[in-house]
């Protein structure tokens, strides 16, 4: 095992546990009495439809929560989902080239998929007093990790370093009864890392209209990308593939959150699209379940233009909302 997935492991673990370690001291037969009577189950949050209802709002909850967090040096605030699928099977569909000289019908089809998003406040009223600078970085990764007659590599990583603006909009704006909650406008690059011919990079700025109704919050997200030359292009036709925008859902129903995804590049004559659907929900302690279904074009960079289908199911650190 390399030490970077030796470095994987470490994290989830860490991510997971959240244990300290402290010097040991002797234990008393008092004390062991009194910890048989105390619960060794793990403090569980609050459902999210109750503490939106105390928050006046599903965004409003996350942002009171990120207010708080954001202040502490010790504390790293969520970005997008964290996650990790241990069991992540992806359809054979079509011919998906070679790997680092590795053909592609020596990959398995069941890998393990994570993520990690991370975001911090930089600057406070940038664009108004209610607007804030951030820095993010979020990064997603397609491991072989039991494909151990090719070493268990990384099939493909993509990451994605992004600074945005959030703001409140002034406006009184509804559609179709949601509420304009949030604008918030960035700057992001995503890449994978690699070498020619499997290289694959884009930078795009965008705008990300987000509205509220009740336990349902919609993102509409349209992006534009920034050219390169025709030299430097690694991936010219990215565009009629992932399209020029995306839709996300998020809907709460007590502490079970769904969620979906699509992206289409609006061409009838030569259509791409793709649909992600998850669901996440309590297990134990902040720990939650998640399961993910993925179809269609797009889901790594490696893959963009190759149509999948994919399913996976493991567990959940951060949830949307």
């Amino acid at each position: 095992m390399s030490w970077q997935q030796v470095s994987v492991l470490l994290i989830g673990l860490g991510l997971y546990s959240g244990i300290t370690l402290a010097e040991s001291t002797p234990v008393t037969l008092d004390e062991i009495e009194m910890e048989d009577s105390v619960s060794m189950e793990p403090e569980s949050p609050e459902p999210i439809a109750e503490r939106a209802r105390k928050a006046n709002g599903m965004i409003e909850q996350r942002v009171q929560y990120e207010e708080r967090s954001a202040g502490d040096p010790f504390v790293l605030t969520a970005h997008k989902p964290n996650y990790f699928l241990p069991i992540y099977y992806t359809g054979k569909s079509g011919d998906r080239g070679t790997y680092n000289n590795i053909n592609s019908d020596q990959l398995q089809d069941t890998e393990f998929k994570f993520q990690v998003s991370l975001k911090f406040p930089v600057a406070k009223g940038v664009l108004g007093r209610d607007s804030k600078l951030w820095f993010a970085y979020t990064q997603e990764s397609y491991w072989q990790a039991y494909n151990s007659e090719i070493s268990a590599p990384f099939r493909d990583t993509n990451y994605e370093p992004e600074a945005f603006i959030t703001t409140e909009p002034k406006l009184d704006f509804s559609f179709f009864g949601a509420k304009l909650a949030h604008i918030n406008y960035g700057i992001v690059h995503q890449s994978n890392g690699r070498a020619e011919p499997i290289s694959r990079s884009w930078n795009r700025v965008y705008a990300d209209f987000i509205f509220e109704h009740q336990n349902t919050v919609v993102s509409i997200k349209p992006w534009y990308r920034i050219p390169e030359s025709e030299a430097d292009d690694d991936n010219a036709d990215i565009e009629d593939y992932l399209g020029h925008g995306e839709l996300t859902v998020v809907h709460v129903i007590n502490d079970v959150t769904l969620d979906v995804l699509l992206r289409n590049n609006l061409n009838f004559s030569e259509n791409h699209g793709s649909v992600r659907l998850g669901v996440s929900f309590p297990m134990w302690g902040k720990v939650r379940g998640y399961a993910q279904y993925f179809e269609g074009y797009g889901q790594s960079l490696l893959d963009y233009n190759n149509y999948t289908r994919s399913f996976g199911i493991g567990f959940m650190l951060s949830n949307w909302l």
